[in-house]
């Protein structure tokens, strides 16, 4: 799998593919996985505390304020995306690289 799979960079920004796993033992970003980046949260899916937690986690693993991602689809799913600001590709090459 490519560097670049989990993520494409448009006119708007940065179009990140995530898979949410809620209720896990830690939150953490795992890495990628079939097409998408894999991030662990210890908030249940429910009203929106996944989500939350989800965009705190990849707010510090990308170094951007929280207001800087957004939600685009899957709100209620596990496969969900996000749009990034351009100056996050650096950061996301290194999280979308697949472990050796």
């Amino acid at each position: 799998m490519g560097i670049q799979e989990c993520f494409s960079v448009g006119p708007k920004g940065i179009t990140l593919r995530v898979r949410g796993k809620p209720g896990a033992r830690a939150d953490r970003v795992i890495g990628p996985r079939a097409g998408e980046l894999l991030v662990e949260v210890r908030a249940a899916a429910e009203k929106g505390k996944a989500n939350a937690e989800i965009i705190r986690i990849l707010s510090a693993a990308l170094g951007i304020p929280r207001d800087l991602i957004a939600l685009r689809i899957g709100a209620t799913s596990h496969h969900k995306v996000f749009i990034v600001p351009p100056e996050c590709r650096g950061s996301l090459e290194a999280l979308c690289r697949p472990a050796r």
